[in-house]
């Protein structure tokens, strides 16, 4: 697997600076950051480790999304990252064909006090970062 980090500027913001009550996309996604930013996996499967951390004051909820459930096994699914904490994403993929698949990092702000996968009940996410991901036969 090999998966690269796409990260896309709003038209309404020249500058990265977040302004007081600004929702737009651009912030939350320089507000986070992978690494490595690639992981190979042979046919056979492996796992990968990577780490999410949170560069921003705010707090964060985290969902990870992949195209290929049967293929891939990700934890943690849901997660809330403080600020300026890191979280170990593992991802971990069975025997199969090699084919290009997507995995997504979904976020929103969120101060509540319940668990990330009720704060994406209760909200949109209104940011993602998408990572691509190839498995090849090495």
């Amino acid at each position: 697997m090999e998966y690269v980090m796409k990260t896309a500027r709003s038209a309404r913001c020249s500058t990265r600076e977040r302004e007081p009550g600004c929702t737009c996309c651009c912030h939350l996604k320089s507000a986070v950051t992978v690494s490595p930013r690639t992981a190979h996996f042979s046919a056979e499967g492996g796992l990968s480790m990577h780490n999410i951390m949170n560069m921003s004051k705010t707090r964060l909820a985290i969902k990870i999304t992949c195209s290929d459930n049967t293929l891939y096994r990700v934890t943690p699914v849901y997660a809330i990252v403080e600020p300026e904490e890191v979280i170990v994403l593992n991802i971990g993929r069975i025997e199969g064909v090699a084919k290009k698949d997507r995995l997504g990092i979904l976020m929103i702000d969120y101060s509540g006090t319940g668990n990330a996968k009720d704060a994406f009940k209760a909200r949109f996410p209104r940011s993602s970062i998408f990572l691509a991901k190839n498995a090849a036969f090495e």
